[in-house]
Protein backbone atom coordinates (compact mmCIF):
# COMPACT_ATOMS: atom_id res chain seq x y z
CA UNK A 1 0.00 0.00 0.00
CA UNK A 2 1.22 3.36 -1.18
CA UNK A 3 1.89 5.82 1.50
CA UNK A 4 -0.15 9.12 1.86
CA UNK A 5 1.09 12.05 0.70
CA UNK A 6 0.85 15.40 2.28
CA UNK A 7 2.21 19.04 1.12
CA UNK A 8 3.25 21.03 3.91
CA UNK A 9 3.03 25.14 3.33
CA UNK A 10 5.29 28.06 5.58
CA UNK A 11 8.70 26.17 6.86
CA UNK A 12 10.80 29.47 7.47
CA UNK A 13 13.23 28.83 10.21
CA UNK A 14 14.21 33.04 10.56
CA UNK A 15 12.75 35.14 13.58
CA UNK A 16 9.66 32.93 14.66
CA UNK A 17 9.55 29.06 13.25
CA UNK A 18 6.57 28.87 11.37
CA UNK A 19 4.19 26.12 11.88
CA UNK A 20 4.89 23.94 8.93
CA UNK A 21 7.69 22.03 10.91
CA UNK A 22 5.53 21.23 13.74
CA UNK A 23 2.91 19.73 11.61
CA UNK A 24 5.23 17.90 9.15
CA UNK A 25 6.84 16.27 12.01
CA UNK A 26 3.26 15.38 13.45
CA UNK A 27 2.62 14.23 9.64
CA UNK A 28 5.94 11.60 9.45
CA UNK A 29 5.35 9.91 12.64
CA UNK A 30 2.02 9.47 11.45
CA UNK A 31 3.72 7.43 8.06
CA UNK A 32 3.16 10.42 5.50
CA UNK A 33 5.62 10.87 2.72
CA UNK A 34 5.64 15.07 2.74
CA UNK A 35 6.21 18.04 0.11
CA UNK A 36 7.18 20.72 1.83
CA UNK A 37 6.53 24.24 0.14
CA UNK A 38 7.25 27.99 0.55
CA UNK A 39 7.52 31.32 -0.84
CA UNK A 40 11.20 32.10 -0.24
CA UNK A 41 14.47 29.64 0.35
CA UNK A 42 14.99 30.46 3.96
CA UNK A 43 13.99 27.10 5.00
CA UNK A 44 14.80 23.61 6.06
CA UNK A 45 15.44 21.55 3.39
CA UNK A 46 15.67 18.29 5.83
CA UNK A 47 15.74 15.44 4.12
CA UNK A 48 14.94 13.55 6.89
CA UNK A 49 11.84 14.69 7.29
CA UNK A 50 10.58 16.23 3.56
CA UNK A 51 10.83 13.92 0.26
CA UNK A 52 10.92 17.28 -1.50
CA UNK A 53 11.10 21.13 -0.58
CA UNK A 54 9.72 23.63 -3.55
CA UNK A 55 10.28 27.57 -3.67
CA UNK A 56 6.71 28.78 -5.19
CA UNK A 57 6.10 32.50 -5.80
CA UNK A 58 2.65 31.69 -6.69
CA UNK A 59 2.35 32.02 -2.83
CA UNK A 60 2.15 35.96 -2.51
CA UNK A 61 1.52 36.41 -6.69
CA UNK A 62 -2.30 35.51 -5.94
CA UNK A 63 -1.54 33.39 -9.84
CA UNK A 64 -4.06 30.20 -9.09
CA UNK A 65 -4.07 28.96 -12.61
CA UNK A 66 0.45 28.80 -12.41
CA UNK A 67 -0.48 27.44 -8.63
CA UNK A 68 -2.73 24.36 -9.71
CA UNK A 69 -1.06 23.83 -12.65
CA UNK A 70 2.19 23.11 -9.75
CA UNK A 71 -0.20 21.10 -7.85
CA UNK A 72 -1.42 18.67 -10.55
CA UNK A 73 2.35 18.30 -11.33
CA UNK A 74 3.35 17.44 -7.94
CA UNK A 75 0.43 14.49 -7.65
CA UNK A 76 1.05 13.37 -10.60
CA UNK A 77 4.97 13.21 -9.73
CA UNK A 78 4.53 12.29 -5.84
CA UNK A 79 1.11 11.70 -5.28
CA UNK A 80 -0.55 14.34 -3.21
CA UNK A 81 -3.49 13.41 -0.71
CA UNK A 82 -3.35 16.64 1.95
CA UNK A 83 -2.72 20.06 1.89
CA UNK A 84 -1.84 21.37 5.28
CA UNK A 85 -1.96 25.64 4.56
CA UNK A 86 0.04 26.64 7.86
CA UNK A 87 -0.22 30.45 7.74
CA UNK A 88 -3.23 32.46 7.69
CA UNK A 89 -2.60 34.38 4.20
CA UNK A 90 -1.89 31.05 2.82
CA UNK A 91 -4.48 29.45 3.77
CA UNK A 92 -7.00 31.95 2.50
CA UNK A 93 -5.00 31.47 -0.97
CA UNK A 94 -5.88 27.86 -0.93
CA UNK A 95 -9.66 28.13 0.29
CA UNK A 96 -9.94 30.18 -3.13
CA UNK A 97 -9.29 27.11 -5.46
CA UNK A 98 -11.13 24.54 -3.04
CA UNK A 99 -12.96 23.65 -5.84
CA UNK A 100 -10.21 23.03 -7.84
CA UNK A 101 -8.49 20.88 -5.05
CA UNK A 102 -11.77 18.69 -4.87
CA UNK A 103 -11.55 18.24 -8.20
CA UNK A 104 -7.83 16.88 -8.21
CA UNK A 105 -9.15 14.55 -4.96
CA UNK A 106 -6.97 16.77 -2.69
CA UNK A 107 -8.53 17.32 0.81
CA UNK A 108 -7.79 20.93 2.17
CA UNK A 109 -6.93 20.66 5.69
CA UNK A 110 -8.73 24.24 6.47
CA UNK A 111 -11.90 26.17 6.96
CA UNK A 112 -13.97 27.65 4.13
CA UNK A 113 -13.51 30.70 3.10
CA UNK A 114 -16.52 32.60 4.66
CA UNK A 115 -15.73 30.82 8.17
CA UNK A 116 -11.84 32.32 7.46
CA UNK A 117 -13.64 35.86 6.90
CA UNK A 118 -15.59 35.26 10.28
CA UNK A 119 -12.45 34.96 12.04
CA UNK A 120 -10.79 37.84 11.23
CA UNK A 121 -9.78 39.84 14.24
CA UNK A 122 -11.97 42.83 13.72
CA UNK A 123 -15.06 40.06 12.91
CA UNK A 124 -14.21 38.28 16.28
CA UNK A 125 -16.55 39.96 18.29
CA UNK A 126 -19.74 38.94 16.31
CA UNK A 127 -18.91 35.56 16.43
CA UNK A 128 -18.11 35.48 20.08
CA UNK A 129 -20.68 37.68 21.42
CA UNK A 130 -22.96 37.91 24.87
CA UNK A 131 -20.81 35.08 26.44
CA UNK A 132 -20.30 35.75 30.50
CA UNK A 133 -17.08 33.87 30.29
CA UNK A 134 -15.81 34.13 27.32
CA UNK A 135 -15.20 37.65 26.09
CA UNK A 136 -13.40 39.63 23.07
CA UNK A 137 -10.98 42.36 24.17
CA UNK A 138 -12.52 45.80 23.33
CA UNK A 139 -10.86 47.12 19.95
CA UNK A 140 -11.34 48.58 16.38
CA UNK A 141 -9.46 48.64 13.60
CA UNK A 142 -7.94 51.50 11.68
CA UNK A 143 -6.07 53.10 8.99
CA UNK A 144 -5.45 56.78 10.40
CA UNK A 145 -3.04 57.24 13.33
CA UNK A 146 -4.86 60.54 15.10
CA UNK A 147 -8.08 58.56 14.83
CA UNK A 148 -6.80 55.49 16.46
CA UNK A 149 -5.23 58.06 19.01
CA UNK A 150 -8.25 59.43 19.56
CA UNK A 151 -9.81 55.88 20.33
CA UNK A 152 -6.89 54.98 22.61
CA UNK A 153 -8.01 57.85 24.72
CA UNK A 154 -11.40 56.46 25.06
CA UNK A 155 -9.83 53.25 26.22
CA UNK A 156 -6.87 54.55 28.78
CA UNK A 157 -3.42 54.15 28.35
CA UNK A 158 -2.01 51.28 28.52
CA UNK A 159 -3.26 50.10 25.21
CA UNK A 160 -2.17 47.11 22.52
CA UNK A 161 -1.72 48.44 19.22
CA UNK A 162 -1.34 45.06 16.90
CA UNK A 163 -0.71 44.60 13.15
CA UNK A 164 -3.37 42.56 11.31
CA UNK A 165 -1.35 39.70 9.96
CA UNK A 166 1.36 40.00 12.87
CA UNK A 167 3.34 42.24 15.76
CA UNK A 168 1.73 43.46 18.97
CA UNK A 169 3.05 46.08 21.38
CA UNK A 170 2.10 47.46 24.55
CA UNK A 171 1.81 51.29 24.31
CA UNK A 172 2.40 53.09 27.61
CA UNK A 173 1.01 56.96 26.03
CA UNK A 174 -0.01 58.44 23.02
CA UNK A 175 4.19 59.24 21.93
CA UNK A 176 4.33 55.12 22.72
CA UNK A 177 1.27 54.63 20.70
CA UNK A 178 2.18 56.46 17.51
CA UNK A 179 5.57 54.95 17.28
CA UNK A 180 4.11 52.02 17.32
CA UNK A 181 1.78 52.52 14.93
CA UNK A 182 4.17 53.42 12.37
CA UNK A 183 6.62 51.06 13.39
CA UNK A 184 3.86 48.03 12.25
CA UNK A 185 3.39 49.93 9.25
CA UNK A 186 6.85 50.26 8.11
CA UNK A 187 7.46 46.55 9.07
CA UNK A 188 4.29 44.75 8.10
CA UNK A 189 2.61 46.72 5.96
CA UNK A 190 5.00 48.57 3.53
CA UNK A 191 4.34 52.16 5.62
CA UNK A 192 0.69 51.80 4.71
CA UNK A 193 -1.18 52.73 8.36
CA UNK A 194 -3.49 49.58 9.06
CA UNK A 195 -3.46 47.85 12.82
CA UNK A 196 -5.92 46.96 15.69
CA UNK A 197 -5.86 49.14 19.23
CA UNK A 198 -7.12 47.09 21.34
CA UNK A 199 -7.77 47.19 25.37
CA UNK A 200 -4.40 46.07 27.35
CA UNK A 201 -5.44 43.01 29.72
CA UNK A 202 -3.42 41.85 31.97
CA UNK A 203 -3.73 38.07 32.71
CA UNK A 204 -2.67 34.37 31.92
CA UNK A 205 -2.20 33.70 28.21
CA UNK A 206 -3.85 30.33 27.54
CA UNK A 207 -4.48 28.81 24.28
CA UNK A 208 -5.78 25.35 22.78
CA UNK A 209 -5.69 23.51 19.59
CA UNK A 210 -8.26 22.19 18.30
CA UNK A 211 -8.66 19.56 15.55
CA UNK A 212 -11.69 19.35 13.58
CA UNK A 213 -12.79 16.75 10.73
CA UNK A 214 -16.04 17.04 9.12
CA UNK A 215 -16.95 19.77 11.38
CA UNK A 216 -16.57 17.48 14.74
CA UNK A 217 -13.96 17.94 16.96
CA UNK A 218 -11.94 15.34 17.17
CA UNK A 219 -8.94 16.35 19.36
CA UNK A 220 -8.73 19.03 22.01
CA UNK A 221 -5.62 20.53 23.94
CA UNK A 222 -4.71 23.63 25.97
CA UNK A 223 -1.32 25.42 26.56
CA UNK A 224 -0.39 27.97 28.69
CA UNK A 225 2.42 30.43 27.43
CA UNK A 226 4.87 31.19 30.02
CA UNK A 227 7.63 33.20 27.88
CA UNK A 228 6.89 35.43 24.62
CA UNK A 229 9.04 37.41 22.07
CA UNK A 230 8.09 40.68 21.11
CA UNK A 231 5.56 39.27 18.79
CA UNK A 232 3.37 37.49 21.14
CA UNK A 233 4.92 34.22 19.96
CA UNK A 234 5.28 31.52 22.36
CA UNK A 235 9.43 30.97 23.32
CA UNK A 236 8.12 28.49 26.39
CA UNK A 237 4.80 26.92 27.35
CA UNK A 238 2.90 24.59 29.14
CA UNK A 239 0.97 21.95 27.51
CA UNK A 240 -1.69 21.18 30.27
CA UNK A 241 -5.08 18.51 30.72
CA UNK A 242 -7.24 21.38 31.28
CA UNK A 243 -10.72 21.90 29.07
CA UNK A 244 -11.29 25.22 30.07
CA UNK A 245 -11.82 26.18 26.46
CA UNK A 246 -13.41 23.10 25.29
CA UNK A 247 -17.14 24.77 25.61
CA UNK A 248 -16.17 27.80 23.88
CA UNK A 249 -14.45 25.43 20.64
CA UNK A 250 -17.70 23.12 20.77
CA UNK A 251 -19.58 26.34 20.09
CA UNK A 252 -17.85 28.14 17.18
CA UNK A 253 -17.47 24.53 15.46
CA UNK A 254 -21.57 24.01 16.12
CA UNK A 255 -22.28 27.86 14.81
CA UNK A 256 -19.28 27.92 12.46
CA UNK A 257 -18.73 25.64 8.93
CA UNK A 258 -14.57 24.28 9.86
CA UNK A 259 -15.38 21.20 7.03
CA UNK A 260 -11.48 19.52 7.97
CA UNK A 261 -9.17 21.96 9.68
CA UNK A 262 -7.06 22.99 12.59
CA UNK A 263 -7.53 25.84 14.62
CA UNK A 264 -5.92 27.81 17.63
CA UNK A 265 -7.67 29.95 19.79
CA UNK A 266 -5.79 32.40 21.46
CA UNK A 267 -7.06 34.11 24.93
CA UNK A 268 -5.88 35.76 28.09
CA UNK A 269 -7.68 34.61 31.32
CA UNK A 270 -8.76 37.09 34.05
CA UNK A 271 -10.84 36.55 36.86
CA UNK A 272 -12.30 33.51 35.92
CA UNK A 273 -13.26 34.84 32.29
CA UNK A 274 -10.98 34.34 28.84
CA UNK A 275 -10.26 37.22 26.57
CA UNK A 276 -10.51 35.90 23.41
CA UNK A 277 -8.17 38.37 20.83
CA UNK A 278 -7.25 35.72 17.94
CA UNK A 279 -8.28 32.60 16.20
CA UNK A 280 -5.98 31.19 14.19
CA UNK A 281 -7.09 29.09 11.10
CA UNK A 282 -3.95 26.92 11.16
CA UNK A 283 -1.95 25.07 13.16
CA UNK A 284 0.46 26.92 15.48
CA UNK A 285 4.42 26.00 15.61
CA UNK A 286 3.74 24.45 19.16
CA UNK A 287 1.54 21.35 17.64
CA UNK A 288 4.33 18.82 17.39
CA UNK A 289 4.33 19.45 21.21
CA UNK A 290 1.03 17.72 22.17
CA UNK A 291 2.52 15.34 19.67
CA UNK A 292 5.98 14.51 21.62
CA UNK A 293 3.24 13.42 24.57
CA UNK A 294 1.05 11.19 22.32
CA UNK A 295 -1.96 13.45 20.98
CA UNK A 296 -0.92 13.86 17.59
CA UNK A 297 -3.47 16.21 15.88
CA UNK A 298 -2.59 16.05 12.15
CA UNK A 299 -3.09 12.17 12.36
CA UNK A 300 -6.39 13.03 13.40
CA UNK A 301 -7.86 14.57 10.77
CA UNK A 302 -6.41 12.34 8.25
CA UNK A 303 -7.80 9.36 10.09
CA UNK A 304 -10.69 7.61 7.85
CA UNK A 305 -13.27 7.25 11.01
CA UNK A 306 -12.94 9.50 14.00
CA UNK A 307 -15.66 10.18 15.83
CA UNK A 308 -14.66 11.16 19.52
CA UNK A 309 -12.75 13.61 21.12
CA UNK A 310 -8.86 12.91 21.80
CA UNK A 311 -7.65 14.61 25.02
CA UNK A 312 -4.11 15.18 25.87
CA UNK A 313 -2.83 12.20 28.88
CA UNK A 314 0.12 13.75 30.06
CA UNK A 315 1.14 17.84 31.21
CA UNK A 316 4.79 18.98 30.01
CA UNK A 317 6.72 21.71 29.25
CA UNK A 318 7.89 22.89 25.92
CA UNK A 319 10.72 25.55 24.13
CA UNK A 320 11.08 27.14 21.29
CA UNK A 321 14.23 25.18 19.49
CA UNK A 322 15.92 24.99 15.98
CA UNK A 323 17.36 22.63 14.74
CA UNK A 324 17.42 23.21 10.77
CA UNK A 325 19.20 25.01 8.40
CA UNK A 326 18.34 27.82 6.02
CA UNK A 327 18.24 26.80 2.51
CA UNK A 328 21.95 27.37 0.97
CA UNK A 329 21.11 28.31 -2.94
CA UNK A 330 19.20 32.04 -2.64
CA UNK A 331 19.88 32.97 -5.87
CA UNK A 332 17.69 35.75 -7.44
CA UNK A 333 16.68 36.57 -4.35
CA UNK A 334 19.20 38.73 -2.87
CA UNK A 335 17.53 41.39 -4.52
CA UNK A 336 14.33 40.65 -3.40
CA UNK A 337 14.93 40.05 0.87
CA UNK A 338 15.67 43.27 2.68
CA UNK A 339 14.10 43.20 6.00
CA UNK A 340 12.08 39.94 5.40
CA UNK A 341 8.62 40.01 6.83
CA UNK A 342 5.31 38.09 5.51
CA UNK A 343 3.75 41.39 5.52
CA UNK A 344 6.53 43.25 3.20
CA UNK A 345 6.99 40.67 0.74
CA UNK A 346 3.07 40.72 0.21
CA UNK A 347 2.65 44.53 0.28
CA UNK A 348 5.59 45.42 -2.26
CA UNK A 349 5.75 45.56 -5.39
CA UNK A 350 2.63 43.85 -7.35
CA UNK A 351 2.07 40.95 -4.49
CA UNK A 352 -0.89 40.93 -2.80
CA UNK A 353 -2.52 39.52 0.63
CA UNK A 354 -4.78 36.52 -0.34
CA UNK A 355 -7.11 38.04 2.57
CA UNK A 356 -8.20 41.09 0.06
CA UNK A 357 -9.93 38.44 -1.62
CA UNK A 358 -12.58 37.95 1.46
CA UNK A 359 -13.72 42.31 1.35
CA UNK A 360 -15.53 40.65 -1.84
CA UNK A 361 -17.40 38.19 -0.09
Amino acid sequence: MNKKVALVTDLKVVDSPQAGLGVARCLKEAGFEIIGVDDTPFVTLNPGLFKKVFCWDELRTLNFDALIKKLIDIKKIYGLDYIFSCYDETTILFSFIKDKLDFLKIKLVAPPKQTLKSLRKDNLAKIINGRDKYLVPKGKVFSDTERALEYADTLEYPVICKGLIKGAYISKNGDDLKQNIQKIANIWNNGEVSCLIEEYILGKYINCIVAIKKNKIVGFVEMEKICLDQNGATWFGKIKQTKDLFPLAEELVKSNDFATSIIEIETIKKEGKYFVYEINPRSPAWIYAPCMLGLNLPKLVTLPSNQKVNFIDKEGFFGREVKHFIRQDIQNYEDKIGFYSKGAAYKSENLKYPSDLLLDL
